[in-house]
């Protein structure tokens, strides 16, 4: 009870949301998917990004519109909820919401275990990629 009064006394503030957006856009964004975009795209590389970052400047708009009208600390399930209201749908979308965070979270450990065995010997890429990939942190 005492942690969650403390977070009420202390809102992530405008930085912190900023911080949270880039950290996520940078990590997942580019460090993880930069070099199948541009195997992908080849010399369209630069246009699929400014497709893609003029669809990330709509995406926060719309967030920061409905973060005005319905102030939360649910964000997306909220309005969800609040614009279909608390039903099989918008419990559907929901469950859909949260295994994209899934798919996210296994496209992060990917590029991770890619990253982590580069340095180790040519010899260890692929044992290194496996105990990366399968390690548990806690």
């Amino acid at each position: 009870m005492a942690a969650s009064k403390q977070a009420a006394a202390h809102p992530v503030g405008l930085w912190g949301a900023v911080a949270i957006g880039v950290g996520g856009m940078v990590g997942g964004g580019i460090f993880a998917v930069l070099g199948l975009s541009v195997q992908i795209t080849k010399g369209a590389a630069p246009l699929a990004f400014l497709l893609v970052g003029l669809v990330a400047l709509l995406t926060a708009r719309s967030y920061a519109r409905l973060s005005k009208v319905y102030p939360s600390r649910g964000g997306t399930v909220t309005f969800i909820n609040r614009t279909f209201g608390a039903g099989l749908f918008s419990g559907g979308i929901n469950v859909l919401l949260w295994l994209s965070y899934i798919v996210m979270l296994a496209l992060y450990s990917q590029a991770f275990r890619s990253y982590a065995a580069s340095f180790l010997p040519s010899s260890a890429h692929t044992l290194g990629k496996h105990v990366f990939l399968t390690r548990r942190l806690w």
